[in-house]
């Protein structure tokens, strides 16, 4: 390249730079979020608290506590436990009683929606949502909620309607209805979520809608139309196309077991509802985008996070039980086989992959601050 063309690339590159800096970002186009009719604290980033374990596998109910505590302190609208498989399915009935009591007690004359999960049959869903309406009744200052998947064991639309309807007779709050749990059970149809929202008003409406692939943009602009019928559609996938879903699709929070960055979800949020006034919004995503893809590093939905716990003074350990058998895949692990088998597994980072999980949590805290 001879001198004068680098000159001239370089004052063209110096020109636009300046017009951008000149032009300030106009506000999003994202689409106009209309009311839901529902309860207008079903609304943000939901944040699935991964559960914490001692040295030995017990469960370490007081980090639990300290941890839907951090996330509500930390801006959320929401917290939610226990959803994940590591909480599903590898904790007793007992474990997740005492967990429920455990988070309802630190999360007392708190904002945020403490949302409880009641999966399973329909006969153990409602054992576990009669669980929490005894738990609500015994903490009146604790926002209580609930979040249930379709249960395990069903086949068609009407084993789904029914387990519902068992559950919309239990419980007297709020139940965010999760569209996915495994390759047998068939995801609810829209026209059953708007069905069940109908008769059930105040108890249904909500709707984490992580269907596979595109079906779950087509089906989340379904049930944004439905509105106020339906309440609030939230996006899954750990995130990924949160910003898309939100502005072209009209979700109105997450839910993702992502809870170590709650600040930044809670920030990304505030944003959204300001329609980007600030023009920061594209950055914070990309940003959330970098924290948790740090490809080659301890992953999967628990992974690096629970050292960022642990850095925090949130978690004692970072000790999970992980499936006897698993399979591992993009957004976690799944069970082969018996899926109540587990064994234990620690985390562990050399010194310099710590220096830049350090560096990356730093930069997001600074950038929460700053912005």
């Amino acid at each position: 390249m001879k001198r004068r063309d680098f000159l001239v690339m370089a004052a063209a590159g110096a020109a636009l730079t300046g017009r951008a800096a000149e032009v300030a970002k106009e506000r999003t186009t994202a689409v106009q979020k209309t009311p839901g009719g529902g309860d207008p604290r079903m609304r943000g980033p939901f944040p699935i608290l991964s559960t914490p374990y001692l040295e030995d596998g017990a469960v370490d109910f007081e980090s639990l506590g300290k941890g839907a505590a951090f996330v509500a302190d930390s801006g959320c609208p929401g917290v939610i436990w226990c959803q994940s498989n590591d909480a599903v399915d590898l904790l007793t009935f007992e474990e997740k009683v005492k967990g429920v009591e455990a988070c309802a007690r630190a999360m007392e004359g708190k904002n945020a929606m403490l949302t409880f999960g009641c999966n399973g049959t329909i006969e153990s869903m409602a054992k576990e949502a009669e669980a929490v309406e005894q738990i609500a009744a015994k903490y009146p200052k604790t926002n209580i909620a609930v979040i249930s998947r379709p249960p395990d064991d069903g086949k068609t639309q009407d084993d789904i309607k029914a387990y519902y309807e068992r559950l919309a007779s239990i419980i007297k709050r709020p139940a965010i209805i999760q569209t996915y749990v495994n390759n047998t059970c068939p995801a609810p149809t829209v026209q059953l979520l708007i069905d069940l929202a109908k008769r059930y008003p105040k108890t249904f409406g909500y709707i984490k809608e992580e269907s596979e692939g595109n079906r779950a943009n087509e089906r989340m602009i379904q049930e944004v139309a439905a509105k106020p019928i339906m309440h609030t559609v939230f996006s899954a996938w750990g995130g990924w196309q949160w910003l898309y879903q939100s502005r072209r699709c009209g979700s109105e929070g997450l839910v993702t077991e992502r809870c170590a960055y709650a600040p930044l979800l809670a920030y990304i949020w505030r944003q959204m509802e300001d329609r980007d006034k600030k023009g920061t919004l594209t950055q914070a995503y990309a940003l959330y985008r970098l924290l948790i893809d740090q490809r080659g590093m301890p992953g999967g939905l628990r992974g690096y996070s629970l050292y960022y716990f642990q850095r925090q003074g949130v978690f004692k350990t970072t000790v999970s039980r992980q499936y006897l058998k698993a399979k591992q895949g993009e957004q976690g692990t799944t069970a082969v086989g018996d899926n109540k088998k587990w064994k234990l597994e620690k985390l562990y980072l050399t010194d310099l992959q710590k220096a830049e999980l350090d560096e990356c949590y730093d930069d997001m805290l600074r950038f929460v601050r700053e912005n």
